[in-house]
């Protein structure tokens, strides 16, 4: 229950430095990639459920439709610069709902989601690696924390109870990496330029 407690908070503190940084015209999120990280996240949380896995499904809920707001936000100001790829990778996540009823199996659902969750960072990413300084990345910091304090929700730890939350934490801070990465290469490129 702490633990549960402790996502909750860090989750609302993560969304909040995001709608911050929106409201100051420091972030323009991609509509694709989180309304699918929140279709992608509720069938997590259903999967979760059935895994009779406890308050992590609770989570995971109260993550996918706060993901699924930032959607609705970004329709209005958000990145407006949407590829084919990023179609792609939006209907290819939609496509693991029938998949996933087709299975009824959660275990198979998590990994199906694991993979489309990879494909829903594309167009976040895509924008990210031209924009690095659109993202912030103490947002995605506090979104991994999130999902290592879920982990301790989980009673009775299997294997398959704990990979999508790990999966998720391990996301999030990976793609912090990424935009300390490119905001330092796009620095020097500007820092080169200006010699």
């Amino acid at each position: 229950t702490i633990a549960a407690f402790l996502a909750v908070l860090v989750s609302v503190i993560r969304y909040g430095t995001y709608v911050h940084s929106i409201v100051k015209k420091e972030t323009k999120p991609h509509v694709f990639s989180w309304l699918n990280w929140g279709v992608i996240v509720g069938i997590g949380a259903f999967a979760q459920f059935q895994l009779d896995d406890g308050l992590s499904s609770f989570v995971l809920g109260f993550v996918s439709v706060t993901c699924l707001l930032i959607a609705l936000a970004a329709l209005f100001i958000g990145e407006k610069d949407i590829t084919i790829g990023d179609w792609v990778t939006f209907l290819s996540a939609l496509c693991v709902i029938p998949i996933w009823q087709a299975t009824q199996n959660p275990v198979y659902a998590l990994v199906l989601l694991i993979t489309i969750d990879t494909l829903c960072y594309y167009p976040t990413a895509r924008k990210s690696w031209h924009k690095p300084f659109e993202e912030p990345p103490v947002s995605y910091i506090w979104a991994g924390s999130r999902y290592f304090f879920t982990l301790f929700t989980i009673p009775d730890p299997t294997l398959e109870k704990l990979l999508y939350p790990f999966f998720l934490m391990v996301t999030d801070w990976g793609f912090v990496l990424y935009l300390l990465w490119r905001r330092q290469v796009i620095t020097k490129l500007s820092n080169d330029k200006i010699k």
